[in-house]
Formats: C-alpha cells, structure tokens, sequence
C-alpha cells in the first residue's frame, strides 16, 4: 500500500529476480488476468462503495494500493513482471484464481482501513518524515506498519473463509510460505504471528471479513 503524498508501504519488499525472458513470458501467458479479476472484485457488494480506481502500469510491486485525499487508487505492474510469477508460485496452480483475489483484498483492506481518517493518515505520514534516527519514532513506525500489513493479510483470509472456504486452508498456507519467505516478506511484513491466529483461532461467524479480522486482532500487540 502506498500512503500518498509521502508514505510508501509495499505488499512485497523489491526483489531481484533471474530466469530467461522466454520462461518468463511463458509463465505470463498462464498467469490468472489480473486486471480483470480486479475489476470484478470491486464492484462486489463487500467492497463497491469503497473510492477505488484501477490503474496499470510499470513497478517492481505486482499490487500496491495508494491511499489519500479520500480516495484509492490499486495500482497493478502484473504484465511481464518476474515478480508476479514468484507471487503466484506460492499457490498451487488451481488455486492461482483465489490467491490472486486474496492478494487484491489485501490492498483492498488497506483502502477500507483508512476511510475517514485523512487527519490520521497525515499524522502518520509526519511521524515517518520526521523519525530519522530517533530510535523510538522509529520503532512505533515499524510496529504501525506491521499493523497495517498484519490486518491486511488477516482481512484477506476473513474474506477467503466467506468467498471460497473450501480453498481457505491453501490461502492460509500461501500466505504462511509467502511470510516465512525471508527474502520476499520481512520486517513490517513478517505477519506470522497473526497467520498462527488465524490457524488456531479462525473467525468468528456472522460478520463482513473486514469486521471480522478486526475482532481477531482486537486488543492485540503484535
């Protein structure tokens, strides 16, 4: 998620990827249609009334939602992005789909989370500007953005377990792979401990997914 005008948090950290242009472009011409996956999981009841454009493009991050100025913009850099193909490597093939929604819900989230709180969000983008070398300002900026990173991941899988609970197990499991990977989730994106949650505790029943991981992780130092 990118924080306009200043504040950048990314659902993957910038990796280097090798392999040849032709495996590559051959995994792209089997990959799930982002964009259009995206599209129609917009308009979805749980998420039309949300202030999201879709936008294409170039970048390192397959997906990155930029919130501000009471709107969201989803940015997609899927098309002959290396990066995009190690993403859907965490999923086994038939739940490549579902993945990718998850993925998409996770930005979702973060354009849901901040609704209304422009004051908020100001305010956290002036304690990133002016943290410096202050160990402390640093720390509550770490622990802000791995809240921010760790509800996203739970709303995703709140989602899953309503949308597809049938391949809820297989999302779980690629969300785990995906956070245990070191070299693609660190730091602020390390969410395993909310992961390990979910696993033992699941959602309570009866609530929209965003609701429902905010109970989960209601009260909850991470």
């Amino acid at each position: 998620m990118r924080l306009s005008p200043v504040l950048a948090v990314w659902l993957l950290l910038c990796l280097l990827v090798s392999g040849s242009g032709a495996a590559w472009a051959a995994a792209d011409a089997e990959a799930p249609r982002w964009e259009e996956i995206a599209a129609r999981l917009v308009r979805q009841p749980g998420f039309a009334a949300l202030p999201i454009r879709i936008t294409t493009g170039t970048g390192h991050a397959p997906a990155e939602m930029q919130v501000g100025g009471g709107r969201c913009m989803l940015h997609l850099h899927t098309r002959g992005n290396p990066v995009a193909d190690v993403l859907l490597r965490q999923a086994a093939p038939e739940d490549r789909r579902v993945w990718v929604q998850a993925i998409l819900v996770h930005e979702i989230a973060h354009c849901w989370r901040w609704q209304g709180q422009d004051a908020a969000l100001q305010q956290f983008a002036a304690l990133i500007g002016t943290a410096g070398r202050d160990t402390r300002r640093l720390d509550e900026v770490h622990q802000r953005l791995r809240d921010e990173e760790t509800f996203a991941d739970v709303a995703a899988l709140a989602w899953v377990a309503q949308a597809a609970p049938g391949q809820f197990d297989a999302m779980l499991g690629a969300f785990e792979r995906l956070r245990g990977n070191a070299t693609l989730s660190a730091g602020t994106h390390d969410t395993r401990a909310a992961l390990d949650r979910v696993r033992r505790e699941g959602f309570a029943p009866g609530r929209a997914p965003f609701d429902a991981a905010r109970t989960l992780l209601a009260d909850t130092d991470w």
